[in-house]
Parts: structure tokens; sequence; C-alpha cells
């Protein structure tokens, strides 16, 4: 006796995401086949050409586009993690200033070229937590690149690192293009795009929260935004549990 037409939809439904997620892995892989030499033949360029500014100026057009190729696989590569449930996490005790300088400095980078202002507090104590400092600096680095890609030329991003009773608290806060409150609920779906876009025309597919989201919650903390709507900017902040609070556990002399 054969099945209905309704009896066989979740099969046929399971078979179409597992498509859709081999498809994303196929991609993601061909995408980064060709990075490697790509990156090496721009070195040689840059190297032999030393003394040819307007040479230069191309290796470093090619050398923006490499990055943002290479941006797009992970996220292709993230997509399915996420959607699998399957983002692998390796947790040993960090420093939390450690595991945010990287970020933070090429952050300060990519604002100076866009003449905006990044202002980064840090509390005065050495804060640990208990996490895989990759992917820490991954969900660092997709927030501030999104306040980044949001905020125009001059504008203002704040980083604030900070402990509250026993949690980190990393605050990214932009004076950007804002959120809309329709918006809101759909920002952390993958591949989310509405009139704040977190899409291609940003420079990626709308991953980058996702996946934010994604290693706050495998972590034990939180993620949460705010906007007061269109034009009036954004902030986000991600929650993660102290294991050690140095100033807090340091016995008086």
């Amino acid at each position: 006796m054969g099945l209905s037409p309704r009896a066989s939809e979740p099969v046929h439904h399971f078979d179409a995401l597992r498509l859709k997620d081999e498809i994303l892995a196929m991609v993601a892989h061909e995408l980064h086949g060709p990075l490697t030499p790509l990156q090496f033949a721009a070195d040689l360029i840059r190297r032999t050409s030393a003394d040819r500014p307007e040479v230069l100026r191309s290796v470093d057009m090619i050398d923006r586009q490499i990055t943002q190729i290479a941006r797009l696989a992970e996220d292709l590569m993230d997509a399915v993690r996420v959607e699998r449930g399957a983002l692998r996490v390796t947790k040993v005790q960090v420093d939390v200033v450690a595991v945010l300088a990287a970020p933070l400095t090429a952050a300060a980078v990519a604002a100076a070229r866009r003449k905006q202002t990044l202002t980064v507090q840090i509390a005065d104590r050495t804060l640990r937590v208990d996490c895989d400092a990759v992917r820490l600096a991954q969900a660092v680095n997709n927030l501030l690149h999104n306040a980044l890609k949001y905020t125009p030329e001059y504008g203002c991003i704040t980083v604030k690192v900070l402990a509250d009773h026993n949690e980190l608290v990393l605050s990214v806060k932009d004076d950007g293009m804002g959120i809309s409150d329709s918006h809101m609920p759909h920002i952390y779906e993958l591949f989310a795009q509405a009139s704040r876009t977190i899409g291609a025309c940003a420079g990626g597919l709308g991953v980058g929260l996702a996946v934010v989201k994604a290693v706050a919650e495998s972590h034990g903390g939180t993620v949460s935004a705010f906007s007061a709507g269109p034009g009036t900017g954004s902030e986000f902040t991600l929650r993660l549990p102290i294991v050690v609070d140095q100033c807090a556990t340091r016995q008086p002399a």
C-alpha cells in the first residue's frame, strides 16, 4: 500500500534540508580552494612592485576581495553548522583581553579607514572565562563587523567589557543605521535581510549574528540587541559566565 502525499512530506522535507546543507558545504569548499594560490600571487606581486604605487593599490584591492571571499566561505560553512546544531567548541580557561586583542586591533584599523571613532573600555581587572577562544573571537569580530558596516563615516562605535557579578558583559554600541521593530525579531535568523541588511550588499550573507547567538548559547551565555529604531544606532550585548575574577578572589595582604 502506497504512502499518501501527506505522509511522505516529512521525508521530502528532510531530504531537501540535507541537500541544501550538502550544497552549501560544497560551495564553501570550492570557494576556499583558489584562495591560497591567489593570496600567494598577490604577495609575490607586492614584493616585486614595492616601487610602483599603482600596482600596490591594485594588490590591496585584490587582498580585500580575497578577504571577502574567505568570509563568504566561512559564512556558508557556519550556516551549515548552525542549522545542524553542530557548531564545534573546545573550551579552556582564557584571559578575555587576550582573546579580544586580534578582533579589536582589526576593528581599529577598519574604523580608521572609514574615519570612524572606535572607543574601547575594559574593566580594570583580569577576567577569565571557560570558552573556545577561536569561537569567542569570531563572535566578537562578527559584532564589530556589523557595527563597522552599518555605521557611516565619522560615526562612533563603543566597545565595553566589564563584569556584572558572575557574568562577563561585552557590549558593542554604534550610532549607525539602527534596527526597525519589525526586523528586530529576525536578526539572529540565517540569511536575515531587511532595511538594515545583514546580507550580501554589506559584505556577508546574514550569518554573522546567527553565529554569535550559537556561540553564546554553546557557552551558557546570551546575546541581546537594542535599538530605538532606524537611524538611532544599535547595541549588542554578549553575556558569558565568568569562571575566575582574580580581582574579586585576591586575598588581602
